[in-house]
């Protein structure tokens, strides 16, 4: 299986996330399932990192997990035409997602990865894409 976090969960797991998070990780890992980071999440996490009042332990912090168990993952010409298309088609329903989520919807779709993030809500907008939030207990 191949996920690909959204910010929001790569944010999460650099700042302790709960239990139940960290250890779907570690199952991901273990089990040899590609985690992807795309390139426009480390840019949102590098921005976010850059205009923190903590912005020296922030870098440090997003540093190492940028270097753990992650396949880098860039968003390249194909994932462009996808996101594209997932624009518009959720323009078309009237029912848009910020610019930077279109990206990551379009890279994770195309590679047919499941979405990792805890705004499950936006992201079922989009068709076809596949979201866990590794942090929801399961019932």
């Amino acid at each position: 299986m191949t996920y690909l976090l959204d910010t929001n969960a790569c944010i999460a797991l650099i700042n302790g996330a709960p239990q139940a998070v960290r250890r779907r990780f570690q199952r991901a890992i273990r089990r040899h399932s590609a985690v992807l980071l795309s390139s426009v999440v480390a840019y949102e996490l590098w921005y976010g990192a850059a205009k923190s009042q903590r912005r020296e332990a922030n870098t440090e912090r997003l540093q190492a997990f940028l270097t753990g168990p992650l396949e880098w993952s860039d968003f390249d010409d194909e994932d462009a035409r996808e996101a594209g298309m997932v624009r518009a088609e959720l323009e078309a329903a009237g029912k848009p997602i910020g610019a930077y989520d279109v990206l990551i919807a379009g890279q994770a779709r195309r590679r047919r990865a499941t979405l990792v993030t805890s705004n499950v809500t936006e992201f079922s907008r989009v068709g076809g894409l596949k979201c866990e939030d590794w942090g929801r207990v399961k019932k």
